[in-house]
């Protein structure tokens, strides 16, 4: 009976561990659920900056480019080179949003970068960037009551400050920034990591 007693309590405990070893746990509908697989982040799809996102802003720069801006280009560009991002931001703090206009095609770029342009809140053109790269960085500093851009030109970062109404418009003929990256309160635009831009057509 002791022999038989013995054998039953050990058959329970080698049950008892084995359950306990179990990896998988149920769900709420009795599935086997890998408890690695339970905190895996969801896929986020189109998010864009808020920035970059305003369709009746979008048809306004859409009809600038192709009636004025571009009126003599128009004609003779290919589909796929018709596109364009925006971002706005007060760039001095009037209250006003200034409107950046990112090309990224063939058709706008180059080997040293593309062309950028930045608006007033009237389409009127505050500066024409040539040789430009994303992403711009803006920071909190301000020269001459707008704020500093920062861009990165032939591996190093360049300043871009205001000055007679307007932004340097080439990059790359501008000296090297005084330090090596921007600081950790500039706001960045046009990157797909940190603020991805809707694209839209003209």
């Amino acid at each position: 009976m002791k022999k038989v007693t013995v054998i039953l309590v050990l058959f329970i405990m080698m049950a008892g561990c084995k359950k306990s070893d179990n990896t998988n746990v149920k769900s709420t509908n009795n599935q086997p659920v890998n408890k690695t697989d339970q905190a895996k982040p969801v896929a986020e799809h189109n998010n864009f900056a808020p920035q970059s996102v305003d369709e009746d802003l979008a048809k306004s720069i859409a009809d600038f480019l192709v009636l004025k801006h571009l009126s003599k280009d128009i004609s003779t560009m290919e589909k796929s080179n018709r596109k364009f991002q925006f971002y706005k931001i007060d760039l001095n703090e009037d209250g006003n949003e200034e409107i950046f206009v990112r090309f990224f095609t063939p058709y706008f770029c180059g080997t040293g970068g593309c062309n950028f342009l930045l608006l007033d809140k009237h389409n009127e053109i505050i500066t024409n960037f040539s040789v430009t790269r994303a992403p711009i960085f803006v920071e909190n500093t301000k020269v001459n009551g707008w704020k500093i851009l920062l861009v990165k030109d032939a591996g190093v970062f360049k300043e871009l400050k205001f000055e007679n109404g307007s932004y340097p418009s080439n990059p790359s003929m501008v000296e090297k920034a005084p330090y090596d990256a921007p600081s950790g309160h500039a706001e960045v635009m046009f990157d797909d990591h940190y603020s991805k831009a809707k694209t839209y057509s003209f």
